[in-house]
């Protein structure tokens, strides 16, 4: 998988924890965390148990950080992606919620198509 993946130009950006990746054991049977596998690993920063609030009288924390902060990270590659194809050009195929007017009700079916033929490829 992984030279098939690099033969056809494709990469890996993993969004993980750094604290994790560099504290915790991996539980892969290969023996590797998923940044180890990436081309690019962009750290959250969010901390190794990842739970972030503490609750006086309550010994365990509660509220994961990674959900949130890879969203947000997921989201930030997601505009500039579509900025520098924008700035060269390519006008990109994105979903839009249909709320937004002017939007046809076809639309995000169109773009899965789209995706699924440049797949195939």
């Amino acid at each position: 998988m992984w030279s098939r993946r690099h033969d056809r130009g494709l990469a890996v950006v993993a969004v993980v924890s750094g604290d994790n990746h560099r504290k915790a054991k991996p539980t892969h049977s290969s023996g590797k965390k998923l940044g180890d596998l990436a081309d690019v690993m962009i750290d959250t920063h969010v901390p190794l148990e990842d739970a972030l609030v503490c609750i006086d009288g309550f010994n365990i924390p509660v509220a994961a950080g990674s959900t949130v902060a890879a969203v947000a990270v997921s989201c930030a590659i997601v505009a500039e992606v579509a900025r520098l194809l924008v700035a060269t050009g390519v006008r990109p195929s994105t979903f839009v919620s249909p709320n937004v007017q002017g939007v046809g009700p076809d639309h995000n079916r169109n773009v899965f198509v789209e995706y699924a033929g440049r797949v195939r490829r």
